[in-house]
């Protein structure tokens, strides 16, 4: 009886082990996109990074349900009205990140592709929403009227969002490779430094804008619990897929998010997270 108690003990012990050996092996790799389509970032080159990182599972940033994602999470068949659209050039299309799904999986029948993105009702709306409030709050601070009224700091500020935002917007001219690489993040994280204090400000201390704040500072505390959710998220889909190489198609805004919060998890013995040309370059 004690070999028998003995006996399973150790295979017990072997068995964790070996789901820890394999837990290590998960590899995050998070490719941050423009959700628009440009010369050098389209579903064509989006989709060699992908038949050369070869991926086990891919997560979209989208939610479940929706027009493409079942209540059980499963990717839905392209829309035929789609498929006519992008094949006559015409109205439209989805962004490549989107039609990128649809094309690896003619390569890779067996891959798995899941949303992680949090549901948002009228998800359009939300959108439109914020365009328009991004709208209305520069057209304020474009108007001389109140920009000759700012303060050094005010303008030392904007000058400094001026520029990381000048940088960022030819970034994503450009390709994924260029994109994706380390100083992207580390731009965003200054900017958000940047902005947040600068748009405070100016809520505060410009009348017209006033009117702005409750938006903005809803808007805000939304944008923190959402990235923490897909953190989340991403980090379940971990635990449910141990051992894959997952790829994580999110816009650029989310990127330097997600890799702060993955790396601040306590389950970050779990997997490592690394950049897709990394993979590429050693054929890990």
């Amino acid at each position: 009886m004690k070999y028998f108690i003995t006996f399973l003990a150790t295979n017990f012990f072997l068995i964790s082990i070996l789901l820890a050996q394999r837990n290590n092996n998960t590899t995050v790799i998070i490719i941050g996109v423009s959700h628009t389509e440009s010369r050098y970032m389209n579903t064509d080159s989006l989709l060699i990074v992908l038949q050369k990182v070869k991926p086990g599972l891919i997560l979209d940033e989208m939610q479940s349900p929706s027009g493409y994602y079942t209540n059980e999470k499963e990717l839905r068949d392209l829309p035929s009205s789609v498929q006519l659209r992008s094949q006559l050039g015409i109205g439209k299309k989805p962004p490549p990140e989107r039609m990128v799904l649809y094309e690896y999986r003619k390569i890779d029948p067996n891959i798995i592709i899941r949303p992680f993105d949090i549901y948002i009702e009228d998800r359009n709306k939300h959108i439109r929403q914020d365009s328009e409030w991004e709208k209305k709050f520069f057209s304020i601070v474009n108007d001389p009227k109140n920009s000759r009224t700012f303060s050094s700091y005010q303008t030392d500020l904007f000058l400094q969002y001026v520029r990381l935002n000048n940088f960022l917007y030819d970034i994503t001219r450009k390709s994924y490779f260029d994109m994706n690489q380390p100083d992207v993040p580390d731009s965003l994280r200054k900017m958000t430094a940047v902005s947040d204090p600068f748009i405070m400000s100016i809520l505060d201390s410009v009348s017209s804008a006033s009117s702005l704040k409750p938006y903005y500072e809803k808007n805000k505390r939304f944008w923190r619990e959402r990235n923490e959710k897909m953190a989340n998220n991403i980090i379940e889909y971990i635990q449910e897929y141990p051992g894959k190489r997952i790829v994580v198609l999110t816009g650029l805004l989310h990127k330097h998010h997600l890799l702060d919060l993955l790396q601040q998890s306590s389950l970050r013995e779990l997997y490592k997270v690394v950049e897709f040309y990394d993979q590429v370059i050693t054929g890990e």
